[in-house]
């Protein structure tokens, strides 16, 4: 019986009314999830924490997230110390590069394997792309768009059965998931999601495997909708390859705006389309400086 684990997390944050200046800080609310077998867990688990200490020269219990790789650079753009409290604080004698290209290096183990397929939700904090809605509502759509999704996807592998397990939150957000989740297991008098565990598990070890390689998706992906050089280079080449597709389709399957919408959906085609052609400029001019 084929065994899989999909890990979830969140980039960018919701409420119900916004205010120009969170829309500002936060365009978009994202999730990914990242689904592998479970034999390519085991594997890739030892591989990244071996080139965590190869590259970085830290243990298994030093967390490194994405958001870390930004807070750094503030601290590193004003030239002051970074604080001991902090959580990032051993990372500090590293180049954002190196962080970069470790973060790069984890994803390209993932590029490699095989079972390896990602999903991603996003919702327009816009207020004349979104209208108000309660954050359960959102969480809803988000989490039922994955979960059909990994059905999908897993469902043609014949006894196959998936474990998702979501990133800790604060207590709040987790009451509502939990909410969330019970919901969409009621409705219906069949199992909707029949090849997924029916439980909701949080990875309370936070620097665990699973749960920087969501960090690192859902990240990366945001990034990239915010147009970030970085995010869109790792997007392109480390993880559009494994974004889930429906007749080589990937906008409406691997990647969905929620709640859907036309015009939504091409203004995240849009965004996509505009992210490629930035880098592809930025590719032209580097060829050109190097021919030069």
């Amino acid at each position: 019986m084929p065994i899989y684990f999909a890990f979830s997390d969140e980039s960018g944050k919701y409420k119900k009314e916004r205010t120009d200046k969170f829309i500002s800080k936060n365009p978009f609310y994202c999730r990914a999830a990242v689904l592998l077998e479970a034999q390519d867990w085991i594997r890739l688990n030892e591989e990244f924490h071996s080139l965590k200490k190869s590259m970085l020269q830290v243990g298994p219990q030093q967390e490194v997230k994405w958001s870390y790789i930004w807070s750094l650079f503030k601290h590193f753009q004003k030239k002051e110390d970074v604080p001991k409290k902090k959580p990032y604080f051993s990372l500090r004698n590293h180049s954002l590069d190196i962080l970069v290209d470790f973060i790069r290096r984890t994803l390209q183990l993932l590029n490699e394997c095989p079972s390896c397929r990602v999903i991603f939700t996003l919702t327009f904090n816009e207020r004349t792309k979104t209208k108000p809605l309660e954050i359960k509502e959102i969480l809803k759509l988000h989490i039922s768009h994955i979960l059909s999704a990994i059905e999908e996807e897993i469902s043609r592998i014949p006894e196959s059965v998936c474990v998702l397990f979501l990133n800790r939150e604060e207590p709040a957000l987790e009451k509502c998931l939990k909410e969330v989740l019970s919901e969409i297991y009621k409705e219906g008098r069949q199992p909707r999601f029949p090849h997924i565990k029916d439980s909701l598990d949080f990875e309370y070890f936070t620097q665990s495997f699973g749960s920087q390689l969501a960090d690192y998706y859902a990240g990366v992906f945001n990034g990239c909708c915010r147009l970030y050089p970085q995010s869109i280079d790792l997007f392109r080449h480390q993880v559009w390859p494994k974004i889930i597709r429906k007749k080589d389709e990937v906008l409406g399957s691997g990647i969905t705006e929620l709640p859907e919408d036309e015009k939504n959906r091409a203004s995240l085609k849009g965004i996509l389309d505009k992210a490629t052609a930035a880098q592809e400029k930025d590719y032209r001019i580097s060829l050109d400086k190097q021919i030069k």
